[in-house]
């Protein structure tokens, strides 16, 4: 593991689900001091300024946030300033901003890194913030690919709930197939015709719902909403230790990821560590060395065969493999594995 014992590390990136609360364990048990600041603190109010900039082609909606996200770091900055500098994703944040962080807060031997945790055509710099920094990596092996911006591959990881080394093995199965996601049209619409065309199979299919998205969706779209199937829909949010029970308890994993989705979802990495099969239709996931026809599926042209589906009735393409596949011993290469735990990621990034 890298030492990174005393080592003060500002960090700024987005609150998703308990990922920043994994790095932060991680980082304080190597002895660091990481400082931590929300890219988009107030969730609503930045979904707004991005709607405005977007219809009134604003460019500086964000500038009044950035002056005092700069203004906040540069006053809590610790003595000496910071030996390493993180941004995640970074979305909203300007050139100045950056520059301003990296000549004031960071120390001249410290090192500055970026981490694209999104596909850079669903970010608003492209990717091209990224230019700003010592090192500069991307879960999305495509953009890694194909940018000549100088991004490495780093793939998202697993944390310690998922590592498979540290549970309790399961002596039966509640499922055949788990899927726990968040809700979009596509993602409900796949997961009736999967639970359609299995009733031969144990399947935990579960999409959560928000309540005010439901309300929206209410009125501006109601047959979307209509008749829902409450088997699949929850409108509590699943907290991370029941998903890992639900997953711990199935042969297998199912995976719906958005058809725009290049880079492989925090569930396919979690899979992987607690060494479960995977059915998914992200097509790139044979771009990983962990990629092994024994564990993974990879299902194409869902949008198309639901349409089929549904005009003609037939949702065998929906058909899920058996006892054949899921039955058949999971092929394990436990170098590869760990090289996906959130520790070698760390070590991956402030290397």
């Amino acid at each position: 593991m890298i030492d990174l014992k005393n080592k003060n590390i500002l960090i700024i990136m987005p609150k998703f689900y308990a990922y920043q609360a994994k790095m932060k364990e991680d980082l304080l048990d190597r002895g660091a001091n990481p400082h931590f600041y929300d890219e988009e603190p107030e969730k609503t109010k930045f979904l707004i300024l991005k709607n405005l900039e977007s219809i009134f082609h604003k460019k500086n909606v964000f500038d009044k946030f950035n002056r005092q996200l700069t203004q906040q770091i540069l006053a809590e900055a610790p003595a000496g300033g910071y030996d390493y500098f993180l941004v995640i994703r970074g979305n909203v944040l300007t050139e100045q901003t950056i520059t301003e962080i990296k000549e004031k807060a960071l120390k001249p031997t410290g090192k500055s890194i970026y981490y694209s945790w999104d596909s850079f055509e669903n970010m608003r710099h492209k990717g091209e913030i990224g230019e700003l920094f010592d090192w500069r990596g991307t879960f999305d092996s495509v953009d890694a690919k194909n940018s000549d911006m100088g991004y490495e591959l780093l793939p998202l990881f697993y944390s310690d709930e998922f590592d498979a080394e540290k549970l309790e093995p399961v002596e039966e199965y509640k499922y055949d197939y788990v899927s726990v996601s968040a809700f979009f049209p596509f993602r409900y619409r796949q997961f009736k015709a999967f639970k359609e065309a299995n009733p031969d199979k144990k399947l935990c299919l579960k999409i959560y719902l928000n309540p005010s998205v439901y309300r929206g969706k209410k009125l501006k779209d109601p047959k979307l909403v209509k008749n829902l199937d409450m088997d699949i829909i929850s409108f509590e949010p699943f907290t991370p230790e029941q998903i890992r029970d639900m997953v711990r308890n199935s042969k297998a994993v199912l995976d719906l990821a958005h058809i725009k989705q290049q880079g492989l979802t925090m569930r396919t990495m979690e899979t992987l560590g607690i060494k479960r099969k995977l059915v998914t239709n992200n097509i790139y996931l044979r771009d990983y060395e962990f990629y092994n026809e024994t564990n993974d599926l990879i299902l194409e042209d869902l949008e198309t065969k639901a349409d089929e589906a549904e005009r003609s009735g037939d949702y065998s393409a929906f058909t899920l493999p058996g006892a054949e596949w899921l039955d058949q011993p999971y092929a394990e290469d436990e170098d590869i594995r760990r090289k996906y735990s959130i520790h070698s990621w760390i070590d991956n990034l402030f290397k």
